[in-house]
């Protein structure tokens, strides 16, 4: 099944807009969404060119459901998916906050798979199992300026990242979370109630009176990208004051995506030149380190533009 839209659409659709101006999105009452959900409309719109010209959310589903399987909720992961593309996760982050980014109770995934913990998988029905074996996570990291007036609202950066090129696969975290589990239970009273979860772990009557449950959670937390990649861009210099744009992808994926394209990558493979032409797009290739430990480097991609 052909992907409906990919990141590569999404990055010319932003430089195409010229702008990463979070606008408010309204409601058919009348009240406007979060500022935090105004990030993931964004992201939504710019790999769904056609919705950006709508300011109700409503409006804007109608669209989406043209392209996209699944469009979120506070309970699955991830906040988008693509009809026969990948799963994105939007995360906003405050102003210059490079250090790491919350995920919360979900550890980084690098592929959706049939075994990935709250995929929404009633959703998906429309796509044919077998065409999506896995599905590839981008992150979509975006620092909102929420300090200076006259830029207030507007992203500072933008990272689109592909997950499988900052952390190792679904089992490595498996096999910890399997570990701490086994931990907790050596280390317990042998008396004590555990319950079935898909928590770190779950224990009922942990008190002598059997009146007090307990619940272990994990917390996770990702380096952000600004951390990990720009070591390999520290020599692009982009103006002050401009919005960056970030697309990092193994080569592999690439090649993939650009032959699921197939004669529509001649057109936009123009557009994205007439931006590097400009000077607001560049294009580097650079080696990555394998998340998953092996000592080969991974051939990939960094796309870096900006917008007003």
């Amino acid at each position: 099944m052909k992907a409906k839209s990919n990141v590569l659409i999404a990055l010319r659709n932003i430089l195409k807009h010229n702008s990463t101006r979070l606008t408010p999105i309204y409601k058919s009452n009348g009240s406007a969404n979060a500022t935090g959900d105004n990030l993931e409309f964004f992201i939504k719109d710019m790999f769904c060119w056609n919705a950006l010209q709508y300011s109700y959310q409503e409006q804007k589903e109608m669209e989406y459901k043209k392209l996209f399987s699944w469009t979120g909720d506070s309970t699955h992961f991830p906040d988008l998916i693509i009809k026969g593309g990948a799963g994105i996760e939007s995360k906003k982050v405050n102003d210059d906050s490079y250090s790491t980014v919350p995920l919360n109770s979900s550890y980084p995934k690098d592929y959706i798979t049939s075994e990935t913990q709250n995929y929404p998988k009633d959703s998906l029905k429309n796509e044919p199992i077998l065409d999506w074996d896995t599905k590839p996570v981008i992150y979509a990291i975006g620092n909102l300026n929420t300090k200076n007036p006259q830029n207030l609202n507007q992203l500072k950066s933008l990272w689109f990242v592909y997950g499988n090129t900052m952390v190792p696969k679904n089992q490595y975290y498996q096999e910890i979370i399997k570990g701490i589990r086994n931990s907790i239970q050596k280390s317990a009273q042998s008396n004590i109630d555990w319950i079935k979860s898909k928590e770190l772990a779950r224990v009922h009557g942990i008190d002598k009176l059997k009146r007090t449950n307990m619940r272990v959670r994990g917390m996770y937390e990702l380096q952000h990208p600004e951390k990990i990649f720009n070591k390999y861009i520290n020599n692009i210099t982009i103006p002050k004051n401009k919005s960056k744009i970030y697309v990092v992808i193994l080569d592999s994926d690439l090649n993939e995506l650009i032959q699921d394209m197939d004669q529509e990558w001649e057109n936009l493979s123009k557009e994205l030149d007439t931006y590097k032409t400009a000077g607001n797009l560049f294009v580097k290739n650079i080696n990555l380190p394998d998340p998953n430990g092996i000592k080969s480097n991974l051939p990939a991609t960094i796309f870096v533009g900006y917008t007003n």
